[in-house]
């Protein structure tokens, strides 16, 4: 899962990272399983729906905590 943004001109950064997770990553996640419950591709959604779907993808399995940029705590 990665963050995505309201600012479009952050889009350019999710396309670049997009574009490297598919040819030097996703094999493996697949492979690994890890793809399984998100429809088989990288994620990429505002911080607080990654938090629930990771969440609703482990069944509550998982936990973490984030700190962005600015000091805002999700967890």
């Amino acid at each position: 899962v990665t963050k995505k943004t309201v600012f479009k001109w952050q889009e350019g950064f999710w396309a670049t990272m997009k574009d490297i997770f598919d040819k030097e990553y996703k094999s493996d996640f697949a492979a690994a399983g890890l793809l399984e419950k998100c429809g088989g591709e990288l994620q990429h959604l505002i911080s607080d729906a990654a938090t629930m779907q990771l969440i609703r993808w482990t069944q509550g399995g998982f936990g973490m905590a984030a700190h962005n940029y600015d000091g805002d705590m999700l967890t």
